[in-house]
């Protein structure tokens, strides 16, 4: 297997606090990969700023594309060390021009869908940073770079596996190095994974195969490793107060290995290990929400509310805030039908004003909450939003179908159900509970990082959505950026055409996500609702699926609110108007 590595470390991001170990992680984890076999230069290749250097996006897209370009590599690494943000719930990279430069930085998410077609069978990246929301306007505005070639692949994909240092919404420490006597200190979670890739760990160091006398470290051991050994060492080092650091990963690849030992070494450095094996993982609010998912997929809300309650029992942190998200999610409210059949509620905040090209509706009740739609141009429209808390988003109605919005802070959750006085309604109240307790989990777990499935839950998950002849309109959107993780793409596009067979239009998301909509501009062929992404995570696959938005839409992710779901403060509003009184758009 030809391997190589790119490792990049910014220790100083723009005016942000100077980090420690940022340039010097990536160091380490380069001269691993030496040690590995990959030769300097052409195939490790170090960028960091250490001694005042620099690291600019062209230094990492030159760096990728001759790699991507060349004679042929089987497996591609990318480390970053540094300073990290989210954005709409994607990752960014802060490079050293960050973020007084918006685009000095790398858009993680897109980078990975440009990974999964850039020709290249395997490819790792390995995030050792923060990320928390951008504090400040400056930070907001930061754009960031895809590092992958765009080379307009199709719908064949292949394995992306990403290891984060924690949790989205959370930091990445850096810890006091107790050995030294002197105040320096190392990243923690690179401190974790070098231990492992150098062959010190000797629990989790596979055989090879016949003849092959080499240890090697798989990449679902490694997970393993990392998501029990980095709360051990917080713990050890009593950091439990000041430190929540949680790894994560998402996994594609089914039996990728990331080091090879030889047998010498493996049996050196595994014998001098002063660590007893890494201890089975505690509970955590990923693997609480791991639970809740499978148990809400299988139908069983009951078991929902235990694993919920014996979290809460237990002391877990944020589990009484995932329980109350939930349970507030699922709840049903306001009328389950209009005479119309078509409308949208809304609680936590009050509609203000509406605008439907496509679509007839009125206001209804004092309290602003209720939207009846009397009549759609066709199967379903866009309909934007204004809210009296000053955001607005761009909501779709379907016809036949309620939508329920739920406002908390940002706009944590849409729901679609049937309209009580249609033919589904029957069909669907049967399952109505189970179905509102899956789509809670989906809408809390994506609220906290990501809603992830395994290869069960994936299957019943579709079961779930779908009633009689026909399909969850909400859980298709939660599901599909689930199988998008998965890298489960005929999956998303199956569930975008039965979804567009079932109500005569389909969702932006799920066309996105299939990748339908690669190298196209959005107008009314595409029948599509709405003109742009509902879930914020998908704004960071635009440029790189090339997809162009109505031209009165340029800039306004900076407008944009942190939220699950799209929301734009009060400056979107004009953009929004002009673009949806086109009718280019539907």
């Amino acid at each position: 297997m030809v391997r190589a590595g790119i490792f990049i470390g910014v220790d100083q991001a723009g005016d942000l606090q100077k980090l420690s170990d940022a340039a010097t992680g990536a160091k380490r984890m380069h001269e691993w990969a030496l040690e590995q076999g990959l030769p300097d230069k052409t195939h490790a290749k170090l960028l960091t700023d250490a001694g005042g250097k620099k690291v600019r996006p062209d230094d990492i897209t030159d760096a990728v594309y001759e790699l991507c370009n060349g004679a042929g590599v089987d497996q591609l690494l990318v480390y970053f060390a540094g300073h990290g943000i989210n954005l709409q719930r994607g990752d960014r990279w802060l490079l050293s021009e960050a973020p007084v430069k918006p685009y000095a930085a790398v858009n993680v998410m897109g980078s990975v869908e440009l990974a999964r077609t850039c020709g290249i069978p395997h490819v790792v990246v390995i995030s050792d940073a923060c990320r928390v929301a951008p504090q400040g306007i400056q930070n907001q505005n930061i754009e960031g770079v895809e590092i992958f070639p765009n080379t307009g692949g199709g719908e064949k994909t292949r394995p992306v596996d990403q290891f984060f240092a924690c949790y989205l919404g959370r930091t990445a420490a850096e810890v006091k190095d107790a050995a030294s006597e002197s105040a320096t200190y190392s990243a923690l979670y690179t401190d974790a994974l070098l231990d492992a890739l150098l062959g010190t760990r000797s629990d989790i160091l596979a055989p090879g195969g016949t003849g092959d006398t080499a240890k090697y470290i798989k990449i679902w051991a490694l997970k393993d490793y990392l998501d029990a050994e980095v709360p051990r060492r917080v713990k050890a080092l009593r950091l439990e107060k000041k430190v929540n650091q949680n790894p994560d990963a998402i996994i594609t690849s089914r039996d990728g290995w990331l080091a090879r030992i030889e047998a010498e070494v493996a049996a050196t450095r595994g014998g001098r290990a002063v660590r007893s094996p890494a201890p089975v993982p505690g509970p955590t609010l990923g693997s609480m929400s791991r639970d809740v998912t499978a148990s809400a997929s299988q139908g069983k809300p009951d078991d929902v509310t235990k694993t919920l309650q014996e979290a809460i029992a237990a002391g877990l942190p944020g589990a009484e805030w995932f329980a109350g998200a939930v349970q507030h999610v699922a709840r049903p409210f306001g009328p389950e039908h209009f005479e119309s059949q078509c409308g949208i509620k809304v609680r936590g905040a009050r509609i203000t004003s509406f605008l439907a090209p496509f679509a007839n509706g009125q206001l209804l009740g004092s309290d602003g909450n209720l939207l009846r739609i009397e009549k759609i141009d066709g199967a379903g429209a866009s309909v934007l939003l204004r809210f009296d808390n000053g955001t607005a988003c761009v909501i779709p109605v379907i016809q036949g179908f309620l939508a329920a919005l739920t406002v908390d802070g940002e706009l944590a959750d849409v729901a679609y159900e049937p309209s009580d006085n249609t033919w589904r309604w029957d069909l669907y109240k049967q399952r109505a509970s189970d179905v509102r307790s899956l789509r809670a989990v989906a809408a809390t777990a994506s609220r906290h990082g990501r809603f992830r499935l395994d290869s069960n839950d994936s299957a019943r998950v579709g079961q779930q959505m779908q009633y009689a002849k026909g399909i969850d309109p909400t859980l298709a959107v939660y599901a599909a950026y689930a199988y998008h993780d998965a890298q489960l793409g005929d999956r998303i596009r199956e569930m975008s055409g039965y979804l567009k067979s079932d109500v005569g239009v389909t969702f932006f998301d799920l066309e996105l996500l299939g990748r339908r909509l690669v190298g196209t501009s959005i107008d009314r062929s595409q029948m599509v609702v709405p003109f742009l992404p509902l879930l914020s995570q998908g704004w960071s696959l635009l440029r790189a699926h090339r997809v162009k938005l109505h031209p009165a839409l340029d800039g306004i992710e900076q407008d944009m609110r942190n939220s699950l779901w799209t929301l734009f403060d009060e400056r979107a509003i004009p953009k929004l108007e002009r673009a949806i009184t086109s009718k280019d758009v539907r």
